[in-house]
């Protein structure tokens, strides 16, 4: 295994998460997000496309002159009127994206081969000319023939790109697979390699972290992992994972459930409660057994602190809540309750619960409990 001593985010959830259905981010919302990106670490931003529109354009223009710490890339297709509209934006970077798989030459591009690798070395050196740092965004990467995408990379580096960018998109590689991909690659050129990961079988995160194990050291994600379809690897998801396990990294993390609580409401793009790192359900326990093991030590149940992803802990009493629980709870408001009351208030508590199917409120559970107490002789 070859790790990188460190891995850039390259956060692209200014413009690949705009590609969500149904979200439109106007710049007032990129402005936002990007400050809040900053605030957390991340180190590049993908801004935008700018030839898309002039908004869109004046708004990777505007972040540009932001003066955050994070550098601020375009996105263009190898097209030189879109490469000019990056140049206009005075951004640092270019992600230039020109897809060399069989399929999009013959469906899409309509181009041969030879036809492809003179346009992108044009393209690349017309880039390069202006002072622009390049990634090579190799579209649909991993349907692509090997040797032709080595070849590829070779002729474009060899052209003046800075990085080159292996992209999975349409989620269709398994991890190990990826890691064979990204060290066929890393012999290839010396250019630090990125990867762009989908979504489509749930393996974006698993094969950003399988890249990572063989030397990329830049990835590509968005924040909630919003994007075309399944979306990317998500932002928060690999961050936590590079840091706790892999000892990569030095992220304000503790900033992350702002990020992404940020991100779901400008994106109307609703967090599920079991969603990883940043969910309502990811530090609450439900189970009696559970509660008392993190009333005990929370390393008993939990991977990592709740302060760590700035979110708290709590314990959710229902039918599955057992007495340590409940004593938690009652200490919390300074209660107390000999042991039989503790066994009457959880059993209503569970009766309660079981009778409406859901949990209880800490207002639901104190007029319990003030029912049992109150009840003293």
């Amino acid at each position: 295994m070859s790790l990188p001593a460190e891995v850039i985010i390259h956060d692209t959830t200014l413009r690949e998460g705009d590609q969500t259905p149904g979200v439109v981010f106007n710049f007032d919302n990129k402005l936002q997000m990007a400050h809040k990106l900053d605030e957390v670490g991340i180190q590049q931003i993908e801004a935008g496309f700018p030839a898309a529109s002039q908004v869109e354009k004046e708004a990777v223009k505007a972040l540009a002159k932001e003066g955050l710490n994070a550098k601020i890339f375009g996105f263009a297709r190898a097209v030189r009127g879109d490469v000019d509209a990056v140049i206009d934006c005075d951004a640092y970077g270019l992600v230039l994206s020109f897809p060399p798989s069989d399929i999009h030459l013959k469906y899409k591009l309509k181009m041969t081969k030879g036809q492809y690798l003179n346009t992108a070395i044009e393209i690349v050196e017309y880039a390069k000319a202006h002072g622009l740092y390049i990634t090579y965004s190799a579209e649909d990467s991993t349907r692509t023939d090997l040797d032709f995408l080595k070849v590829v990379f070779k002729e474009v580096v060899k052209a003046g790109v800075s990085r080159a960018r292996i992209v999975d998109t349409l989620g269709s590689i398994i991890p190990t697979a990826m890691k064979f991909l990204v060290s066929e690659v890393k012999k290839t050129v010396s250019v630090p390699i990125e990867v762009h990961c989908h979504n489509d079988h749930g393996l974006a995160v698993a094969n950003s972290l399988a890249a990572v194990e063989s030397g990329a050291s830049v990835l590509s994600t968005s924040v909630n992992g919003i994007g075309e379809r399944a979306g990317l690897a998500a932002t928060e998801e690999v961050i936590i994972a590079i840091q706790n396990l892999y000892r990569i990294g030095n992220f304000k993390t503790e900033k992350l459930s702002e990020l992404c609580k940020l991100v779901e409401e400008l994106s109307n793009v609703k967090l599920q409660p079991n969603k990883c790192v940043v969910g309502a359900n990811i530090f609450a326990h439900a189970s009696g057994i559970h509660q008392h093991g993190v009333i005990e030590n929370p390393i008993t149940y939990e991977p990592y602190p709740p302060e760590m992803v700035g979110q708290k802990r709590r314990l959710i009493l229902g039918k599955l809540s057992g007495s340590h629980a409940v004593k938690l709870k009652l200490d919390e408001y300074n209660l107390k309750a000999s042991d039989d009351e503790l066994k009457l208030i959880l059993t209503k508590i569970k009766e309660k619960s079981e009778e409406r199917r859901s949990a209880l409120s800490d207002d639901e559970f104190l007029r319990i409990a003030k029912e049992v107490i109150g009840k003293r002789p």
